[in-house]
């Protein structure tokens, strides 16, 4: 389905908005803008995705000679050198022309001396690592960029406060992705990061404690409207048992039935009561499977929601 013509266009300097549209035409879900492209945070669905380039454009006024120099990329913690390393050609020079062979030669010992002095320090050559790691896990996890650049900066706190010393990096990049998806509100869980990082999960989880503890990270509570898109999508249903499964999340937590109680169990019994009523029931097993909780804490949430919904 083509969505370039029923939202309305426009941009907005702050945030990379490109769209004037504040609600999700498929779900009525709020939409949420973050490097450019605008997703609902109900479904999921990218509605845009155009990302603008702030790059520096050459202009020339009155009176002043005419200047072409142009700005590189922006300044980014995502990269170990905050994108101003310097890369030494192959076999042309700036201005297009081919090199010679013993200026080839040359070149390459220059790019041999340049990786050599390139780190300082062993600190430096491990965050060119971390760097590297995090990147790996972000885009093996389909996450945005933002958290990229936040899990990237937290390495770098951790470094300065000498929390990496005598743990291992990659223990503790994967608590940066971790903390980074908890302070920006994506849901992954530690599951997941687990399964795609090259540390096992009690490495990680160590690794956050280590993060959470000593940086006093300001990591957001789930809730069970925010895990509830992870299952609507797994088990595909329609529109609308999304809406009514959305609506029991909200009530369930204004009532106080999710207060003390394990999110992801009140997502798992808001589903299934939404399923069930519209007859389309899924298996209390399967729901309880994919949402991490046991099929006992599933039907006591059920029960309890009910019981509200009576009252």
């Amino acid at each position: 389905m083509s969505l370039r013509d029923i939202y309305e266009s426009g941009f907005d300097d702050d945030d990379g908005k490109t769209i004037n549209q504040t609600h999700c035409l498929e779900c009525g879900g709020s939409l949420r803008t973050e490097g450019g492209e605008t997703a609902c945070t109900e479904c999921g669905l990218i509605v845009a995705d155009c990302r603008i380039d702030h790059g520096a454009t050459p202009r020339t006024f009155e009176g002043e000679e005419s200047k072409r120099e142009q700005t590189g990329a922006p300044i980014t913690p995502a990269r170990h050198d905050r994108g101003l390393s310097s890369e030494i050609g192959r076999y042309r020079d700036a201005n297009g022309n081919a090199l010679s062979s013993k200026k080839r030669r040359q070149m390459s010992r220059f790019r041999r001396e340049h990786g050599r002095a390139r780190w300082s320090s062993k600190k430096k050559r491990n965050l060119a690592t971390a760097c590297l790691e995090i990147a790996r896990l972000t885009s093996a996890l389909e996450l945005p960029y933002s958290v990229r650049e936040r899990a990237s900066q937290l390495y770098r706190d951790a470094s300065s406060e000498d929390l990496i010393q005598g743990r291992s990096i990659e223990a503790i990049v994967a608590g940066c992705v971790y903390a980074s998806c908890r302070c920006g509100g994506y849901t992954r869980t530690i599951e997941e990061i687990a399964g795609v990082a090259n540390c096992g999960e009690e490495a990680m989880k160590n690794g956050y404690r280590v993060l959470n503890k000593e940086l006093s990270l300001k990591a957001l509570v789930p809730t069970p409207k925010t895990l509830l898109p992870r299952l609507i999508a797994e088990f595909d249903v329609p529109n609308d048992v999304q809406y009514r499964a959305t609506e029991l999340a909200e009530i369930a937590t204004e009532s106080g039935i999710a207060n003390g109680c394990q999110p992801s169990g009140v997502a798992a019994a808001c589903l299934y009561l939404a399923s069930s009523e519209a007859e389309r029931s899924i298996p209390q097993a399967d729901i309880a499977s994919v949402a991490g909780t046991s099929p006992v804490t599933l039907r006591k949430r059920y029960t309890a929601l009910q019981d509200e919904l009576d009252d």
